[in-house]
């Protein structure tokens, strides 16, 4: 019985219901997610192109390309990233923590 009430007491707290998580300031929210696109091109080659995607968690869509960019130049090193596109993506479902 406490683990079915363990449960419904963080589904209340999780929908806002429990007054007491208003008051607490317990606020839940996920975190923004970009879906960042992008195209390479080999060095030395204006043939050889490959394109990359990721899912990055970021404040904005700048952050999300600068960081996009990082991590393409470390794990494409013989490729120059020439294009990306970055675009929200929507939210998962009602609330995600990091317990």
């Amino acid at each position: 019985m406490a683990t079915l009430f363990a449960a419904g007491s963080s589904v209340a707290i999780a929908d806002g219901s429990d007054s007491r998580a208003a008051r607490v300031g317990w606020h839940v929210q996920q975190p923004t997610r970009f879906m960042v696109s992008g195209v390479l091109r080999k060095n030395g080659t204006t043939d050889v192109i490959l394109p990359i995607q990721a899912i990055i968690a970021a404040d904005d869509d700048d952050t999300a390309i600068k960081m996009f960019a990082k991590t393409a130049q470390h794990d494409y090193p013989a490729y120059s990233l020439i294009a990306t596109l970055a675009s929200p993506v929507p939210a998962a479902g009602k609330c995600e923590n990091s317990i």
